[in-house]
């Protein structure tokens, strides 16, 4: 695998499938697909007053799959030798039983994904596939079919969420998450889940060293009969007389700096006896064994993961409730982006710390809004993430600088990504909403909620105004055909009539003469707090941006991410507008993205708007934007 950590933007499948070097190699594949739920998701940003009424809102994704004529034919093509043989089996079997439903064309899309990523893992790799309980059932006979059932090892049970609206049922507030794993040679770390208070205070004796046991009973043997040295008396206490055999417990032995595997069941127990470990105590009919508790002592972490509000102070050594570490994340949460599917870090961490090392190799084909790769990221393992949205590739980088500072930028590829001119003319062929929200991400401004419709705003930037927590706007307008000087006069009336700064005219084409002259024609402002004028318009070519040009703005503040870093002495310190309840948070001074590499084939499997705007709403481009269609995609063989 390569030293560099990676982003790949485009159709999972077809990432996966052009890249064979991977076979093999992944230690960790999580993924949480989208459930065919038929809901849309979006990203939700602040409201930026003046700009929109209501907080903004980004599709990320549409995750409704319907059956088409172009899914029978990618059935057609799966199921004729373009899948394993029991994987394309169980895909029949789904087809008697679904006929050609929704639910079933969900599975058309998810089933080469699964074939793939089973590819991909080492003999010693594990995959958790997260779902709801809607899709689990048929997610497991697919994984069932790819991996053998043989290798299917738990369906873990996490609680998504605290509270639901009255229903005539159960009120479902779990999720599912599949654990399998590609051999019987797999990665396994053992997690334990910490002790309860009143477990140790009911087996535990605290004194100047710690918690020590206080078990009483036949804790050193087990049921049963044994014919070898286990089976015989020690010490004078026979365990065959009571129908049992000497069995040490694992932790007892673990805890000694030496080795005892070469003994023998009687030598161990001698070792232990002089070393303390082991009390005969008269009158007592079996040996004691004495015991501090460690750190990393606990119970095997069971398969349900379930945070229970209330509980704190009930947990050994913790002021945090039971399963705090996997939580939920509330509406409030310091630590959410807005992302409506976004899993908290510590769901994450605990599988990645349960099936891999440091060093090893993370694969997230759904990686969303980043969760996976941050968490992968504190835990020192290699990470590759893919997203078919452009939206959700943004996000994760600058998720990445806002955690770790720009520094991180050197540490990671961006593949699928404009790089140079034929790779943004290519985006722009391929998708001209992600060719906007990728030209919006340059100038480190939010992408629109709306991308038709949208009366020329297609994003916004923010940055410090004052010393007064002031806060400026910077509209910003990308065009994707040649430019013309009315354009810069629409975003300067723009610009007055959402009471604005300043407007960035964005251009795929250089401007003329014409434009830059009505540009230099608008008028200055100026930020107080930095003692500086800025042009009133600005036109930036995407060419310029890639070769490293930024507007000339003071540096905006980062979208999506509420930064817990304040700015540096030489930086303007501002705070963003914290919901209520809540402190504010200061956010980090950082430069806007630069040149991102080599885009990747188009991705076929297209996410669709949530709905159709009539003609007379269309915005006023240079190029009109096509609405997009959620197509199926013929798989490559698998």
């Amino acid at each position: 695998m390569p030293a560099k950590n990676e982003l790949h933007y485009g159709d999972n499948l077809e990432v996966l499938t052009a890249h064979p070097a991977w076979d093999g190699q992944i230690d960790l594949i999580y993924l949480d697909p989208p459930f065919n739920s038929n809901r849309s998701y979006n990203v939700l940003f602040g409201k930026s007053k003046g700009v929109a009424g209501a907080q903004a809102q980004i599709q990320a994704f549409d995750d409704t799959w319907t059956w088409s004529p172009e899914v029978a034919q990618h059935y057609h093509e799966l199921t004729t030798g373009g899948l394993p043989l029991r994987a394309s089996d169980a895909l029949e079997a789904m087809h008697k039983l679904l006929g050609e439903s929704d639910v079933l064309a969900y599975m058309v899309m998810m089933t080469p994904r699964l074939v793939q990523l089973h590819r991909k893992l080492k003999d010693t790799g594990s995959l958790y596939l997260h779902c709801d309980p809607a899709a689990s059932h048929y997610l497991k006979i697919m994984l069932d079919a790819i991996f053998g059932p043989d290798q299917f090892r738990n369906e873990i049970i996490w609680r998504r969420t605290g509270a639901h609206g009255k229903v005539k049922r159960y009120a479902p507030t779990h999720d599912v998450i599949l654990f399998y794993t590609k051999t019987d040679d797999y990665k396994w770390r053992a997690p334990t889940k910490a002790f309860m208070q009143g477990h140790v205070d009911e087996y535990f004796v605290k004194d100047e060293r710690g918690w020590r046991t206080n078990y009483y009973g036949n804790v050193l043997t087990g049921s049963g009969l044994r014919g070898g040295e286990s089976g015989k008396p020690w010490k004078g206490i026979d365990p065959s007389a009571k129908g049992r055999h000497w069995a040490i417990p694992g932790a007892l032995v673990d805890d000694l700096d030496e080795d005892l595997s070469a003994m023998t069941q009687h030598q161990k127990l001698d070792r232990l006896l002089e070393l303390g470990h082991i009390k005969i105590i008269p009158g007592q009919a079996w040996p004691m064994y004495e015991r501090y508790i460690t750190p990393k002592d606990g119970t095997p972490a069971p398969d349900i993961w379930t945070y229970q509000p209330y509980t704190e102070g009930t947990v050994f050594e913790s002021d945090e409730g039971i399963d705090a570490d996997v939580r939920w994340l509330s509406p409030r949460d310091s630590e959410r982006l807005g992302y409506q599917t976004q899993k908290p870090v510590g769901l994450l961490k605990r599988i990645i710390a349960a099936s891999t090392d440091p060093g090893d190799v993370v694969l997230d084909p759904f990686c969303g809004c980043g969760t996976t790769i941050e968490a992968a990221q504190e835990l020192d393992r290699h990470w590759l993430g893919i997203d078919i949205t452009y939206i959700s590739i943004d996000l994760i980088q600058k998720r990445l600088r806002g955690r770790y500072g720009d520094t991180i930028a050197a540490t990671f590829t961006t593949d699928g990504i404009p790089r140079d001119m034929e790779g943004a003319h290519a985006l722009f062929a391929k998708s001209p909403f992600d060719f906007e929200r990728w030209a919006v991400s340059l100038v480190d401004a939010t992408p629109n909620e709306r991308q038709v419709g949208d009366r020329g705003i297609d994003g916004v930037a923010q940055f410090p105004l004052d010393n007064k927590d002031g806060k400026g706007k910077a509209i910003v307008s990308v065009k994707g055909g040649a430019l013309n000087p009315a354009m810069v006069r629409d975003l300067l009336g723009t610009v007055e009539a959402q009471k604005a700064e300043m407007g960035i005219l964005v251009s795929l084409e250089r401007a003329t003469r014409g434009v830059t002259d009505a540009a230099a024609h608008s008028g200055n402002f100026t930020a107080t707090a930095l003692g500086r004028s800025y042009p009133r318009v600005q036109v930036i070519s995407i060419e310029e941006l890639l070769a490293g040009k930024k507007p000339n703005m003071p540096t905006p503040f980062l979208p999506y991410i509420r930064s817990q870093r304040s700015f540096g002495e030489e930086q303007l310190t501002m705070k963003f507008d914290a919901p209520p309840g809540r402190a504010a948070r200061e956010p980090r001074r950082l430069e806007a993205v630069t040149a991102a590499p080599v885009p990747a084939a188009p991705a076929k499997l297209v996410r669709a708007p949530a709905k159709a705007v009539p003609a007379e709403e269309a915005p006023s481009k240079s190029v009109a934007k096509p609405a997009l269609k959620k197509a199926a995609r013929p798989a490559r063989k698998a």
